[in-house]
């Protein structure tokens, strides 16, 4: 619909998955990226009524793809159960009036850009802590659909024990800073960081 189409910008949100999957140099695509976020984060934010009622729609005329476990028809699900809580990961913006997602990016590959082997210098950051909190708040309220379940019930698992044990326990505690600091940490420790959180930190589910 019209609607959706004016808030809802797929091929813009399908391109930051891909920039962010396989970025190994930001140098030549920084600009590229922001450029992106600010086509995304200039349009109004879709309703959740709207995107409930397009989510059923797209499930009711493509149940047979999704029960035969389309590649396609997985990422769309995905994408749209994941609107919400991208949308405002892409928009964050710390205390400089940079992307929190550029700031974490270029953070993780001045650690070499291993995701299984960040610091929490890298994660801990009220940036990081905003992205998290979204995540999780998102995905508790709202239930991923059933082809779904399993991947985020794994990735919230590991969120949560991986955080706790990185950032300490205050680290998801529900909040999301509304003025994301790149300075901020909450542990100043040099602990590993688990995969699953890292990607998801980063915006890549």
């Amino acid at each position: 619909s019209s609607e959706l189409n004016s808030c809802f910008p797929y091929n813009e949100l399908s391109s930051q998955i891909d920039s962010f999957m396989n970025v190994q140099d930001l140098s030549g695509i920084e600009n590229k990226i922001i450029s992106v976020e600010d086509s995304i984060c200039k349009l109004p934010k879709c309703s959740d009524s709207l995107i409930s009622n397009f989510n059923s729609t797209f499930h009711s005329k493509c149940s047979t793809d999704i029960a035969a476990q389309s590649n396609d028809a997985l990422t769309i699900s995905a994408l749209i159960y994941e609107y919400s809580p991208l949308r405002d990961t892409l928009c964050f913006k710390n205390s400089t009036g940079g992307y929190c997602v550029i700031e974490t990016l270029e953070n993780v590959l001045k650690e070499g850009g291993n995701y299984q082997n960040i610091s929490s210098q890298t994660i801990c950051t009220t940036c990081n802590k905003a992205i998290a909190n979204t995540w999780v708040n998102y995905m508790k309220s709202h239930p991923p659909p059933p082809e779904l379940s399993s991947q985020f019930s794994v990735a919230i698992s590991s969120i949560n024990t991986e955080s706790n044990k990185t950032c300490g326990p205050s680290f998801l505690d529900g909040n999301v800073p509304l003025a994301a600091n790149s300075n901020s940490k909450s542990n100043n420790g040099a602990t590993i960081f688990n995969m699953n959180f890292a990607m998801l930190t980063a915006s890549i589910l």
